[in-house]
């Protein structure tokens, strides 16, 4: 007789569960690293071709518009991604993604209104880069989220890899063509035909021309939305000065060359652990969010456990990797003559910061599930005043590489505060046992790393040597132990199929 005739329904129903996310999860991990490698190529490159000063301004740029893209439409995505699955069952999305369709374009109609005025008022042409990148940006964001929680896996990275090579290419295309290395709109256009290409893949791939109506508009998603969306516009600006204030305050305390080099180091970091957090999430959340609906929190608390470990088994050997190599990986990637291996710790702290992210982003999914975004609105709330208040103090005491410090402050802070209030409801549990081989495998990762930096050869060489150091290093190390081993397992299988 089959073990899983002896399994009882909730257990057969998580052991399922746990493979599909575990599965969907190892889908996405690899394609979410390779676009967060084209990322880091794609900064590398922006330090080589534009000047210091040109690089920080695209930078400012950019994150606006992911600043913007929070305030304004943050609250749509997490709504029509959280009712999305329910919605498409009942008419094929038609309703949702009418209703959706027209919330953007009144949201790009007030964008383009403000950026016109504000050129035509100060002459900079720059407001109309801004304006390109936010349509092309939000589009692909809300669909690319739609196509992830119906299962569009391949389509979802397919069209996301294609925006990060574009990105890079069209960018490189035009500086040459251009040969004018102090103007951004190479890179705004680059960034603008990448995600706009990849945002009408979406509209294809979820089959919108077919389906998206005005008449089709409903009053009642709308409602719903604003009743699940509303609270979430205002943890959409704390998550946002929690993530960018300490930008803002490098700009004002020093100027755009130093916060060319800032951002340039920090987007190492923060596109990685973004990719790989995105790359589990993606994997994980659908399935939690499924036996929410199907079993509450009896069933899906043990799919969040789950999906914390192998956050914990990608995260924690990354931020020890990349804390271990930051000055070689800044020296080799960045152009040294213009300074920008003076902002090397970023990489480090930034790393550090963004591991605290992902586990706030898991603590957080109880009150998601619920319902009940206000209290998320509270927590990051405190934590961004935290941000403000150590990043001030940090940049006065330790120069430009203070405010990564500040994000780490702010980071841990937002962490331990959503545990201490989220306990009520329900907190992901991770064993002690699987912690401390983790931890303990990738203090040893980062230590082997760490070493390959010393020896006396190139930043290159010890960068080449670094990598699969500490990779290999911890792979034999977590597989020892025995906590990666149902991982390794399943890897070989994908790999002999």
């Amino acid at each position: 007789m089959l073990y899983y005739e002896y399994l009882t329904e909730s257990e057969g129903f998580f052991l399922s569960s746990k493979n599909t996310m575990t599965r969907d999860a190892m889908l996405f991990l690899p394609a979410k690293i390779v676009e967060g490698l084209l990322i880091i190529a794609c900064s590398s490159l922006y330090t080589h071709l534009f000047l210091t000063s040109t690089n920080g301004t695209f930078n400012f740029i950019n994150f606006n518009v992911q600043i913007v893209y929070l305030v304004l439409a943050g609250w749509m995505a997490n709504s029509a991604t959280r009712y999305v699955g329910e919605e498409f069952h009942k008419d094929a999305g038609r309703g949702l993604f009418s209703t959706v369709s027209a919330i953007y374009l009144l949201i790009c109609g007030a964008v383009a209104v403000f950026c016109c005025i504000a050129a035509a008022v100060t002459g900079d042409r720059l407001y109309f880069g801004f304006m390109a990148m936010f349509f092309s940006y939000t589009i692909f964001q809300i669909l690319n989220s739609a196509l992830i929680q119906l299962g569009r896996m391949r389509a979802s990275i397919t069209l996301s890899l294609l925006s990060a090579v574009l990105k890079l290419a069209v960018a490189y295309a035009l500086v040459f063509g251009m040969k004018n290395p102090a103007s951004p709109f190479p890179a705004i256009a680059a960034n603008t035909v990448a995600d706009g290409i990849a945002g009408i893949g979406a509209c294809i791939a979820l089959g919108l021309p077919a389906i998206v109506r005005l008449k089709f508009f409903s009053r009642e998603l709308l409602q719903k939305f604003l009743k699940y969306g509303l609270p979430l516009m205002g943890v959409s600006i704390s998550v946002a000065l929690l993530n960018q204030i300490d930008k803002y305050l490098i700009v004002g305390f020093y100027d755009m060359d130093v916060y060319g080099i800032y951002s340039s180091n920090n987007s190492i970091a923060s596109g990685l652990f973004t990719m790989i957090s995105v790359g589990i999430m993606r994997g994980v959340y659908p399935n939690v969010l499924r036996a929410w609906r199907e079993g509450g929190q009896s069933a899906a608390k043990p799919l969040l456990n789950q999906g914390v470990r192998l956050y914990l088994l990608i995260a924690v050997p990354a931020a020890a990797g990349l804390a271990a190599v930051c000055l070689p990986m800044s020296r080799v990637l960045f152009d040294v003559s213009k300074g920008y291996d003076a902002g090397a710790p970023v990489i480090a702290y930034t790393a550090i910061a963004m591991l605290f992210m992902g586990l706030a982003e898991y603590a957080n999914k109880a009150y998601e599930l619920e319902q009940s975004t206000m209290q998320v609105l509270q927590n990051s709330a405190a934590a961004a005043a935290i941000k403000v208040v150590s990043s001030v103090v940090l940049l006065r005491t330790f120069g430009f590489t203070g405010g990564a410090l500040g994000s780490v402050v702010a980071f841990s802070s937002y962490f331990i505060i959503t545990c201490v209030r989220v306990r009520r409801r329900f907190l992901f549990h991770v064993p002690a046992k699987t912690l401390l081989r983790i931890v303990f495998s990738a203090v040893l990762c980062g230590a082997a790393a760490w070493g390959c930096t010393l020896l006396p050869v190139s930043d290159l060489l010890r960068l080449v040597l670094a990598v699969p150091a500490g990779a290999l290093v911890y792979a034999v190390c977590i597989i020892a132990s025995g906590e990666g081993r149902d991982e390794m397992q399943a890897v070989l299988r994908k790999l002999k199929r």
